[in-house]
């Protein structure tokens, strides 16, 4: 009789989203993932970047929602904002991102927390299209939702670049120079970090929030 054990195959398959998933994410519910597997590859992309170590991941793990979920894992924010640093860690369709802000003149509007994060049902802002920024903020407000600030913008691309395929984000809870949004968009192929009137509405730019926040 033949003994000989058949090898095992170990290899493990990591889950790795395309444009199709993500478009599935933002426009619940899911179908594709589940939510561990939705997890572990934002905690494996942000370490990849340079982001966050495995660490800041664990307080949430038991926590997770229930698919069907958009959630977004927030790392700790640096005391300064490296734009051109972090942009360039934004890959869409093969072109890295720009970056035409000056930390300087940008000011959150809303305190957020210095430890790592979830955002939880997170809306992408293709449900605020053609709304002037400034509108959405107060929308955002009376929902008791909680806005994007630009660190929450610029992790929301480097996780999922494929929202600037569908539209530019607002970014309502930062103001740039005191009148104006800072916005990521997708300009020339590349996407790009920069601002505009918060009085002004586009077909193409929504502002993106979430429903809560989940802490260590």
């Amino acid at each position: 009789m033949d003994t000989t054990a058949t090898p095992q195959n170990t290899e493990k398959h990591q889950f790795i989203p395309t444009l199709a998933h993500y478009e599935v994410l933002a426009s619940l519910p899911i179908t594709l993932q589940t939510s561990k597997e939705l997890f572990d590859y934002q905690i494996e992309k942000l370490k990849s970047k340079g982001l966050a170590g495995y660490d800041i991941a664990d307080p949430f793990r038991n926590r997770l929602p229930e698919k069907g979920m958009f959630f977004l894992l927030i790392p700790p924010p640096p005391k300064v904002l490296k734009l051109d640093e972090l942009m360039a860690l934004v890959e869409l369709d093969g072109k890295t991102g720009v970056n035409y802000l000056d930390p300087v003149h940008i000011t959150d509007l809303v305190e957020i927390p210095m430890t790592a994060s979830v955002l939880l049902n997170v809306e992408d802002g293709r449900g605020r299209l053609n709304i002037k920024p400034m509108v959405s903020r107060e929308e955002i407000k009376k929902e008791k939702r909680h806005p994007y600030t630009t660190w929450r913008g610029i992790i929301h691309v480097i996780l999922f670049p494929w929202v600037l395929n569908h539209h530019n984000m607002d970014l309502v809870g930062s103001e740039y120079n005191g009148v104006n949004v800072p916005d990521l968009c997708s300009f020339g192929g590349k996407p790009t970090l920069h601002n505009g009137w918060e009085g002004s509405a586009n077909p193409r730019w929504g502002a993106p929030s979430a429903e809560s926040v989940l802490v260590p």
